[in-house]
């Protein structure tokens, strides 16, 4: 199965680039990332292609033979492994977009769409080349200038009205309804997330026996590996189900001032975490 990360940045956002892609390297080193830069976009001759970009470049990496792709904004830092993305039967996953406190900042409506289900199309993973063509037709259509988002209204449209669980076409993974969070739905509550120490199985290695004082087995496991994990604990107002693994920080805003700057919003702790990741 060939696989790619990709992201889009013209010259003002190369330095944000850079820094997704080290912390993406951080735990996935072997998967290749592409970037298309400034003048991959001005070549295109299309003044709207930045708004209607990921089907579009997802296309051309179909069209190279890439059988999965993730599309990431350049904004982003990776926080934790991201295997989880790829697994299971479906046309496209995506990431929701808001929570209650973004909802008051930067309310979005589109049609009848709960504003909490609202996809962001920062993080989308997509298998089908079917949907991305869909995806396309539809960004190149007249439809595409009566939607204030663009492709992401458009993306938005499709995951909701055309999915299999209301009849259409197309399997969606909801990659956020997990105990992982990825990109917005946990902005404005970065200062409540706290670095811990998870120990995980290395299930790819032999299991450990451990014997008692005769030959008999005592105990049978596998080495653990301590690794350290961003979490956003449950509380009564986000999340209020379980505490979530944040695997990836999306910052989004445009060039708003501070951007990237971790000591504007997290604590101390996971201020230096972050610093190491972008490295």
């Amino acid at each position: 199965m060939k696989r790619c990360f990709f992201t889009i940045a013209d010259n003002n956002n190369l330095k944000y680039a850079q820094m997704m892609a080290n912390s993406l390297k951080k735990f996935h080193p072997d998967i290749e990332i592409v970037l298309f830069g400034e003048d991959q976009v001005k070549a295109t001759g299309d003044p709207h292609f930045y708004y209607r970009a990921t089907p579009a470049l997802a296309k051309t990496l179909f069209d190279q033979g890439f059988d999965e792709v993730c599309k990431l904004d350049a904004d982003t830092v990776i926080t934790g492994n991201l295997d989880h993305i790829w697994e299971g039967d479906f046309d496209v996953a995506v990431v929701n977009n808001s929570n209650p406190k973004e909802d008051k900042s930067y309310p979005i409506r589109l049609w009848n769409i709960n504003p909490m289900a609202y996809v962001n199309c920062g993080f989308v993973v997509m298998k089908s080349k079917p949907f991305v063509d869909h995806w396309m037709g539809l960004c190149y259509s007249e439809h595409f200038q009566f939607y204030q988002y663009k492709e992401q209204d458009l993306l938005n449209i499709m995951v909701f009205y055309q999915s299999l669980l209301v009849g259409g076409q197309y399997k969606v993974k909801f990659l956020d309804k997990s105990d992982k969070w990825h990109g917005l739905i946990s902005k404005q509550f970065w200062p409540n997330i706290e670095l811990r120490d998870q120990l995980t199985e290395m299930k790819d290695n032999p299991p450990i026996k451990v014997r008692g004082k005769g030959l008999e087995i005592k105990q049978t496991g596998y080495p653990l590996l301590k690794e350290e994990i961003l979490v956003l604990p449950k509380n009564e107002e986000w999340p209020i189900d379980q505490d979530k693994k944040i695997v990836a920080i999306h910052w989004a805003g445009g060039n708003q001032p501070g951007k990237m700057n971790f000591k504007l919003h997290f604590k101390p702790e996971v201020i230096k975490k972050l610093e190491e990741l972008v490295k």
